[in-house]
């Protein structure tokens, strides 16, 4: 007997002795019904787009391959080279899971050629078309049609967006919005299926090198909830990550990815406590000539300088330049280019790449700063505003006068705009030590170490439900092999016993996600929230020890109705019951489920205890 994917001839021969030594009569029955039973969960996804697409490569990153990403030779080198033939790739976390790759199509193929060539793609359950630009072509558009005539599953991957917004940052440069770009991509494909009658809300967005960023996990946890039947909570958008820096969110995953889960807690509330460590990105913006320039090389306490930044009558700030603060470590002032005045202008800003913003104007509060004021707040972020040039309206001395009128004409604009408590600043980059520069520096200063802790609040949510998924991926790794052992080790003892080790693996599990008493008792103590608290976010059953009878009963197949009736002979039937018999395919899917479980529950547990 030939082993399918997933069992090795050592298991079927263990196995094979086990049952032998239980009953030699049954022993081939019983091992032909556990390898129809692996058949049983086999799901074959094809996977097609364009040649150069990135089908392989998005094939190999769903596979947690990084094809060439550690080899800065292999960016000089030729891409992979698309097979001629369809070729499958097992997963390494789902045995029954098969990745396709089939052959890429490309014009002047003949659409009916192409499908031809394809040949029958009955055998596979899923489809999944991978664009890297434009529409689909015709023949792809005809094989999602197939599927979906069929009933069965499809999805279009946008692939390479992270190069899209590179060009788009390179083109657009101050008025570049990852947002836009990315609805741009979206909204392109959701049409063009919508036109060939199939559904829009089958697209993701992915990058196959940073699979960390975009959809690339809603995509992968779309396929194993189609095909692995793993039941998940989230309704797979994207990430609102508009107030989020991603510098945030990847300097706290890797200083959280060196521990387990359990001691991330203790890592983040020394981050808080001591947050000078922690990089403040402070955007200086306003329109073209509002002095932005000037305003960080006054703050720096900078003048003609090399390190100075270029200042000029008309505008210089070609491109966003960090510059870092000369007494508070971190904190780096960004002077960005002039935005322009329009609506799309200030829609295209991308903002979320900093963690807090000086806003200059140099005249009148007009509808320009309006706009951007509005915009900041809309995305969560905070922002100073900043009265520049105030030395040619108002003259300092004594008397209050101009100053004050300005100020409160610019308080009374901001809080028409929703801005319940802004704070003004009026500010000469000439006469430095007059106005309120040296309050805007202070102030700076002073809550620089606030700022850092909130701008690291706002990363937790999205770091800590990477890290969550991390761990559950090395865990599932684990679930096939121990849903082997259960089988070997009911072939040995059949009983009871079975399920009582079940639990003790769930158990495990749940302890590596730091769902044990201990483990939230430090997370309690670390985040300051009661522990009873954190234990109400936990839902699984599993976590607080089913019952072993009635584990038992999900993993055990139904004794046949042919053999009961059979047991009911006085004499041919021996007055026995068929030999009851754990089924493979129920436990493996009562393990990854119950894992699939706990992990939201560690996911929701650990927001809770950072929530506000």
């Amino acid at each position: 007997m030939a082993a399918p994917v997933g069992l090795d001839n050592a298991f079927l021969r263990e196995l094979r002795t086990r049952y032998e030594a239980q009953d030699p009569g049954t022993a081939a029955t019983r091992l032909q019904a556990l390898v129809d039973s692996v058949n049983a969960l086999k799901a074959d996804v094809a996977v097609v787009g364009r040649r150069g697409a990135g089908v392989t490569t998005l094939i190999l990153a769903l596979l947690g391959e990084r094809p060439g990403l550690d080899d800065p030779q292999a960016f000089f080198q030729q891409g992979l080279e698309p097979p001629g033939q369809p070729a499958g790739y097992p997963h390494p976390t789902f045995p029954s899971l098969a990745l396709w790759d089939l052959p890429g199509f490309q014009e002047p193929e003949k659409p009916g050629d192409y499908t031809k060539r394809l040949g029958d793609l009955g055998k596979f359950g899923c489809l999944v078309l991978v664009v890297a630009e434009g529409s689909p072509a015709a023949p792809l558009l005809q094989l999602l049609k197939a599927f979906q005539q069929k009933r069965k599953p499809y999805y279009v991957v946008r692939t390479k967006v992270d190069l899209d917004l590179h060009t788009a940052k390179r083109r657009f440069r101050a008025r570049y919005s990852s947002a836009e770009a990315l609805a741009q991509a979206r909204n392109g494909l959701a049409e063009a299926l919508a036109k060939n009658g199939l559904d829009p809300n089958r697209v993701f967005l992915v990058s196959a090198l940073e699979t960390d960023r975009y959809q690339f996990n809603q995509f992968q946890d779309k396929l194993e909830e189609e095909l692995i039947q793993l039941k998940r909570a989230h309704n797979g958008e994207l990430e609102d990550l508009r107030a989020v820096s991603p510098r945030k969110i990847q300097e706290l995953y890797q200083a959280c990815a060196t521990g387990g889960l359990v001691e991330v807690p203790g890592i983040i509330r020394l981050a808080l406590e001591e947050p000078s460590q922690i990089r403040l990105d402070v955007a200086v913006l306003g329109e073209a000539g509002s002095g932005k320039s000037a305003l960080v090389n006054a703050l720096r306490g900078m003048g003609c300088e090399p390190e100075a930044a270029p200042t000029g009558v008309t505008a210089t700030t070609r491109k966003a330049t960090a510059y870092a603060h000369p007494t508070v470590p971190g904190l780096y002032l960004w002077d960005l280019p002039g935005v322009g005045v329009t609506e799309e202008d200030v829609g295209w800003l991308d903002l979320s790449r900093y963690d807090f913003f000086l806003l200059t104007v140099s005249e009148r509060y007009r509808h320009a700063q309006s706009r951007l004021a509005r915009a900041i707040s809309a995305a969560g972020k905070q922002f100073f505003f900043v009265r520049t040039k105030v030395d040619v309206d108002a003259q300092p001395g004594p008397e209050p006068g101009p100053v004050e009128e300005i100020r409160g004409s610019c308080v009374d604009a901001l809080q028409k705009d929703g801005v319940g408590s802004p704070r003004v600043f009026l500010v000469s980059s000439l006469l430095r030590e007059d106005y309120d520069l040296p309050a805007l520096r202070a102030a700076l200063e002073s809550d620089a170490p606030a700022l850092k802790r909130e701008a690291l609040e706002k990363a937790i949510p999205v770091a800590l439900s990477r890290l969550v998924r991390r761990k559950s991926k090395v865990l599932m790794k684990d679930v096939w092999g121990k849903t082997l052992n259960s089988c070997l080790y009911w072939a040995k003892n059949p009983g009871p016993d079975v399920a009582t080790s079940l639990i003790d693996t769930v158990s495990a599990f749940s302890i590596q996600l730091g769902l044990d008493e201990e483990s939230l008792a430090q997370v309690a103590k670390a985040t300051g929230k009661p522990a009873e608290l954190l234990q109400a976010e936990i839902w699984s059953p599993w976590v607080k020890r089913p019952d072993p009878e009635q584990v038992l009963k999900q993993i055990m197949k139904p004794v046949p109705f042919s053999s009961r009736m059979w047991s009911l002979v006085p004499y041919w039937g021996r007055g026995a019951e068929g030999q009851p018999e754990i089924s493979l395919e129920a436990t493996y899917r009562v393990l990854t489920q119950a894992l699939a479980q706990m992990t939201e529950d560690a996911e929701r547990m650990l927001r809770r205890a950072y929530a506000k």
